[in-house]
């Protein structure tokens, strides 16, 4: 998890820019679902779904399998050189937790909680169902 406190102001938004994303915690735990189920490299057919130019460059690490310290390097790079601010950046640090979580072979359950931990804005009722 990146612990920057200036990264976490830059990536500050309001709730309604963290409530629209919660459909990316979700597609991250079901990803998380279809590698435990069928491996990782089961995501390569998750590729043309995905229309975010960050998350399907993390997932080709993944299929890849390139070593996790060179894909959190990486996707470090994107974030902190791309500069991104708010909501954009509030995504990537998502998308990145998830998917080193995912190549980590994390259980969806854990995929879900430490993503979902970043929309601290987001009232409980959006997360049921």
């Amino acid at each position: 998890m990146i612990r920057d406190l200036a990264l976490a102001a830059k990536a500050a938004c309001s709730s309604d820019d963290q409530e629209s994303l919660v459909p990316i915690v979700h597609t991250l735990k079901k990803m998380a679902e279809l590698a435990g189920k069928s491996g990782l490299l089961s995501l390569e057919n998750e590729l043309a779904s995905i229309s975010d130019p960050f998350f399907n460059l993390g997932l080709q690490l993944i299929i890849d399998k390139v070593e996790p310290e060179n894909m959190a390097d990486i996707l470090d790079a994107d974030i902190y050189y791309n500069e991104s601010n708010g909501r954009e950046l509030l995504k990537k640090i998502i998308i990145r937790e998830g998917l080193l979580r995912i190549q980590a072979g994390d259980t969806p359950r854990n995929v879900l909680i430490c993503t979902k931990v970043f929309l601290g804005k987001v009232g409980s009722e959006t997360w049921k169902g």
